[in-house]
């Protein structure tokens, strides 16, 4: 059985995880600077080490809502060939060792149409959601440089 890592995350009371190999690292939080007439997930942008990365509210993006304050929480920078990004989350846990074939697919009709959820995981007696924050980035960044 082959087994891939995944970090996982809490936003609100749900288990979110993203493959390990998306994750740049993990920061506390730093205070984003506003980008005017940006969308309401669009946190602004903030400076780290010299570069500038837009930061989401990737709860409110989701529509799961957050609980913790801001200054309470994590970002999880995600980088790959195509830009980077950071995503606020409540918490970050651990990085668990999930077997692949454990990972349940869902029916996207369920999760209209969000095809960056890789599937479902059960854990420890709790279920964790899988997402491709790359393609999910794509997706956004999309909506963004595409609004009117």
């Amino acid at each position: 059985m082959t087994e891939e890592q995944f970090v996982v995350f809490h936003i609100g009371k749900e288990r979110y995880a993203v493959p390990i190999e998306q994750v740049n690292e993990i920061i506390g939080y730093v205070a984003p600077n506003k980008i005017p007439l940006s969308r309401e997930y669009i946190l602004g942008v903030i400076n780290l080490r010299g570069r500038i990365i837009p930061i989401i509210n990737l709860g409110e993006k989701i529509c799961i809502k957050n609980e913790k304050r801001y200054d309470e929480q994590k970002i999880i920078i995600i980088e790959d060939s195509e830009g980077v990004f950071g995503a606020m989350v409540d918490e970050v846990d651990d990085v668990k060792r999930i077997q692949k074939d454990s990972i349940k697919k869902i029916n996207y009709d369920v999760c209209n149409g969000n095809e960056y959820i890789i599937g479902i995981a059960k854990q420890d007696n709790y279920l964790i959601v899988i997402l491709d924050l790359n393609l999910f980035w794509r997706k956004c960044s999309n909506e963004i440089y595409n609004q009117k």
